[in-house]
């Protein structure tokens, strides 16, 4: 999980967002971030244990979107 944690923050920071701050539950994972347009965003990632392969590609996904609109 931590290894998607830094590549989601990784993505963000790619993407023109800044301000990304990560906190952690007990099931879930969020990040916040604020957008090129200062819009602040989050993505919230579930900590279970049954992850796909295509995990961190649908949470990459989903950072587009949000720094997109």
């Amino acid at each position: 999980m931590r290894k998607v944690v830094r590549d989601a923050i990784a993505a963000v920071r790619d993407a023109g967002g800044t301000n990304v701050r990560v906190s952690e539950g007990g099931r879930h994972t969020r990040i916040h971030f604020t957008g090129p347009d200062g819009k602040r965003s989050l993505v919230l990632l579930h900590r279970g244990s049954v992850v796909s392969r295509w995990f961190p590609t649908q949470v990459r996904s989903q950072i587009r979107r949000k720094l997109a609109t």
